[in-house]
C-alpha cells in the first residue's frame, strides 16, 4: 500500500476505537434480547441474573491475563484471534437450548469480550501520539457511547425480524466488519506500538543487566517508577467508582427514583438519558483539546464535585426537569472521568506496561459493577434512597480526590510512549 493511500492516524484511531466498540456491542445487542430468548426456550426468567453475571465473571477472569499477554503476542494477530473467537461464540449462543449451555456461552463470551476491550484500550494508550492523547481518549468515549446506543437500537430492531436466536449472529457482524476494515486499511501506528519485547522471553544477557522482576510483584511493577504505584491504585479506584456509579446508579437506583419521586416516565427517562449522552458527545472534542493542552486536575476535581452533587441530590428532586438536569450533569461528569485515566496511563507508564495497567484497572471496574448494585440497594433498604445516593456521590468524589492527589505526587511523565 502506498503512503498516499495509507490511512491517516485519525482514521486508525477511529478504527481501533471501533474494534473496542463493536466488541462491546456483541453484549449490548443481545442483553435486551435475553428475556425473550429465555422465554422462547422455556427457561425461567430468574436465570437472567446468573446469565448476565456469567458474562461479567468472564470479563474479570480475562482482563489481567489478556493485558499481560500483550508482552508476548503480536498485537494485531492477538486481537484478531480474540475478536474472531468472540464473534463465533456470540453467534453460537443462539443455539443454546439449556440453562447450562447458555451460562457457558455467556461466560466464554465474557472472557473474549473482556480480553478484546483490554487489548484495544492498551493499544490506544500505548500508540496514541503524545500530544493528542486527550483527543484519542475523547474519540474512544464518543465511539463507545455511539456503539452502545447503536447496539440497543440494532438488537431491538432485528429481534422482531429474525427472532432472538438469530439476533446473536447479527450481534457479531459489526465486529467482523471492523476486522475487514483493518484488513483493507490496517491501523499500523497502533499495531506497532506494542511489539513484543525480545527481553520478555529471555533472561538478561549479562550479570550487569537488570535482574528480572520478582514473581510476587505487581504485573506492571517492573516498569513503574517510584510513586507510580500510588497512581496505579488511584486509577483502579477511579475505575471501580465509575463502574459502580454506572451499574448501581445509572442502571439501577436512578430508574427507581425517576419513576417514583423524580416524576419521570420510561419515555421521559429515556429522553433525559439521551440528553446526557448527546451533551457528553458534544463536549468530548472540547474536553479532548483541553486535556491535550495539559488540563488534568482542573477538569478532574470539578467533574468529581459536579457528579457527586448530582448523584446525592437525586432523591430530593421532585420536578421532572430538575431530575433530568441531574442526570445530564452526572453523565457529563462521568464522561470526563472516562477520558483522563487513559491519558494518565499513557503518559506515566511505559508502553510495555500498558496491557497490565489496563487489565488491572478494568478488573477493578468490573468488580465495582458486580458489588455496587448489592451494596447500594442493600443500603437503600436499610437506610433509604438518600443514604444510598450519598454513598454513590461519596465514592465518586473520593475516587476523584484520590486521583488528584496521585497526579500531584506522580513521577515525571514517560516520554514518547505514543507514536510521533
Amino acid at each position: 500500500m502506498s503512503s498516499s493511500s495509507s490511512p491517516s492516524v485519525a482514521e486508525q484511531t477511529v478504527l481501533v476505537c471501533a474494534l473496542i466498540g463493536t466488541a462491546q456491542m456483541t453484549s449490548g445487542v443481545t442483553v435486551p434480547v435475553l428475556p425473550l430468548y429465555l422465554d422462547g426456550h422455556g427457561i425461567a426468567v430468574g436465570v437472567l441474573g446468573p446469565v448476565v453475571a456469567a458474562f461479567a465473571v468472564g470479563r474479570v477472569i480475562a482482563n489481567v491475563p489478556a493485558g499481560l499477554a500483550l508482552r508476548r503476542f503480536p498485537a494485531r494477530a492477538y486481537l484478531w484471534a480474540v475478536l474472531l473467537a468472540l464473534a463465533v461464540v456470540t453467534a453460537l449462543t443462539g443455539l443454546a437450548g439449556s440453562t447450562a449451555t447458555l451460562l457457558g456461552f455467556r461466560l466464554v463470551a465474557g472472557v473474549f469480550g473482556g480480553a478484546a476491550v483490554t487489548i484495544g484500550f492498551a493499544l490506544l494508550v500505548a500508540g496514541a501520539p503524545a500530544d493528542r492523547r486527550g483527543s484519542v481518549m475523547a474519540t474512544a468515549t464518543v465511539v463507545q457511547m455511539s456503539a452502545g446506543a447503536a447496539g440497543a437500537v440494532l438488537g431491538g430492531s432485528v429481534v422482531g425480524l429474525v427472532g432472538p436466536a438469530w439476533t446473536f449472529t447479527v450481534a457479531a457482524i459489526p465486529a467482523l466488519a471492523c476486522l475487514l476494515w483493518d484488513a483493507a486499511r490496517p491501523a499500523t501506528v497502533y499495531w506497532s506500538a506494542l511489539a513484543p519485547s525480545p527481553s520478555s522471553a529471555s533472561p538478561p544477557a549479562s550479570p550487569s543487566a537488570s535482574p528480572p522482576a520478582s514473581p510476587s510483584a505487581s504485573p506492571a511493577a517492573a516498569t513503574v517508577k517510584p510513586g507510580g504505584g500510588a497512581l496505579l491504585v488511584a486509577l483502579c479506584a477511579l475505575s471501580f467508582a465509575t463502574f459502580l456509579v454506572r451499574f448501581a446508579g445509572e442502571q439501577g437506583l436512578v430508574p427507581v427514583l425517576a419513576y417514583g419521586s423524580g416524576g419521570l416516565t420510561p419515555f421521559t427517562l429515556g429522553l433525559a438519558t439521551a440528553a446526557g449522552t448527546v451533551a457528553s458527545l458534544a463536549a468530548m472534542p472540547l474536553i479532548g483539546r483541553w486535556v491535550d493542552r495539559g488540563a488534568r486536575n482542573s477538569l478532574l476535581l470539578p467533574s468529581g464535585i459536579v457528579g457527586a452533587v448530582a448523584l446525592t441530590v437525586l432523591p430530593l428532586l421532585h420536578v421532572p426537569l430538575g431530575f433530568s438536569g441531574a442526570i445530564v450533569a452526572y453523565s457529563l461528569a462521568t464522561s470526563v472521568m472516562g477520558v483522563l485515566p487513559g491519558v494518565v496511563t499513557g503518559e506515566t507508564f511505559p508502553a510495555d506496561a500498558a496491557g497490565a495497567v489496563i487489565g488491572l484497572t478494568r478488573t477493578a471496574g468490573d468488580i465495582g459493577a458486580a458489588v455496587g448494585p448489592l451494596a447500594v440497594f442493600g443500603l437503600a433498604d436499610l437506610a433509604g434512597n438518600l443514604a444510598a445516593c450519598v454513598l454513590l456521590g461519596a465514592v465518586f468524589l473520593a475516587a476523584a480526590l484520590a486521583m488528584a492527589v496521585a497526579l500531584v505526587r506522580r513521577p515525571a511523565p514517560v516520554v514518547a510512549v505514543g507514536a510521533s
